[in-house]
């Protein structure tokens, strides 16, 4: 047995795979014209999530289950947009953390939108110009993205899925880093690199831009116009590199390894449950002494578990809060039901903003 023979043995595996991928394809846009009936929605984040968990209960290898996971993403991206052509709007421009996130949800086959702005993610889906949009909501080690959650309150948007990112920054320039006179990034990546920026380039300017993105571009068109630009470097995701022709110089500069952004997937339509899921709500609550612990209470009574809460200004009044609030459970759940009646009791307003599938 030799090489060229295993190779034929792959060639013909290949053309099984291609005849079953297409037959898959097949009963897809037949489940299309059922969804384009029922006026259903496209993305089923639930069916996503148990599509993914069988493929890996099934994996015997050696591929491994991260290798699939990718595999079928792509897969079902094309068969998204098999039913129907799909936009998502994220922040712009192309290579921020939004984008990656967006990618790895999504896969290659749809429409990205680069936006200016968190607000305009928001309007795009409000709207209807975009079928959905990716925005950063909590970071492990800045807290809850308050840019985002503020849109909530103005925003008539729900949330159908999260995705988690593990965020890695790189210091990149076409220099020496001893040359290297300004540093250029978002506030959030500057101040998730504070420690070591001081160590390592104490007399660097720091200059915050809107993305890591736009960070880079700012310093690849400083270098193409002249020498001075040559000596700026930027801060942002490896594959930025690539995108805007910068050099890595040292790799993984944040603070702490451990590093990690929730992006929510934000829609028009609910989820449904998946049976590990997540709800997040938005509390409005009298400006009263214990009326944050009343609504906390409830949550407590029927052993529901928060996993996040921040305190936003309403922007109708001075000193009104309203408060974020996401915890484990799905609103079909009798329990979750049972617990936000209570919690609704002791609100001016609750809005629910949607029950989506966990991200692990």
């Amino acid at each position: 047995m030799d090489i060229d023979y295993l190779r034929k043995e792959i060639d013909a595996l290949d053309s099984k795979i291609v005849d079953l991928l297409n037959e898959r394809a097949k009963i897809v846009l037949k489940i299309g014209e059922i969804k384009k009936q029922n006026q259903a929605q496209i993305y089923v984040p639930n069916r996503e999530q148990e599509v993914y968990s069988r493929i890996k209960s099934q994996n015997k290898g050696p591929l491994t289950d991260e290798c699939l996971v990718a595999i079928y993403r792509e897969l079902m991206a094309g068969s998204l947009v098999l039913e129907k052509a799909i936009k998502v709007s994220y922040l712009g421009p192309e290579g921020t953390f939004s984008y990656f996130a967006a990618k790895q949800k999504f896969g290659s086959s749809v429409e990205y939108v680069p936006v200016r702005g968190i607000d305009d993610v928001f309007r795009d889906v409000a709207g209807g110009r975009s079928d959905y949009g990716i925005v950063p909501v909590e970071n492990s080690t800045e807290g809850g993205i308050r840019e985002t959650l503020n849109m909530f309150v103005e925003f008539d948007v729900k949330v159908c899925a999260e995705i988690i990112l593990p965020i890695h920054h790189n210091l990149m320039a076409n220099c020496g880093k001893e040359e290297i006179q300004k540093v250029y990034s978002k506030p959030q990546i500057l101040s998730q690199c504070k420690n070591w920026l001081a160590s390592n380039l104490p007399h660097a300017e720091l200059i915050e831009v809107s993305s890591s993105a736009e960070a880079a571009r700012i310093v690849r068109d400083a270098s193409k116009s002249g020498k001075e630009g040559q000596y700026y470097a930027v801060i942002a995701n490896a594959e930025i590199a690539q995108l805007y022709g910068s050099n890595i110089l040292f790799k993984n500069i944040e603070d702490n390894p451990n590093n990690i952004t929730r992006f929510f997937v934000l829609s028009k339509d609910y989820s449904a449950p998946s049976g590990r899921d997540r709800t997040a709500v938005m509390c409005y609550i009298k400006n009263l002494a214990g009326a944050l612990l009343e609504i906390l209470e409830p949550f407590k009574t029927y052993n529901i578990n928060l996993t996040n809460i921040e305190s936003l200004p309403t922007r109708k009044k001075p000193w009104e809060y309203c408060f974020y609030l996401d915890f484990e459970g799905h609103t079909s759940n009798e329990t979750v039901q049972k617990a936000l009646k209570e919690v609704s009791k002791k609100c001016f307003d609750m809005k629910i903003l949607g029950s989506f599938p966990k991200c692990d």
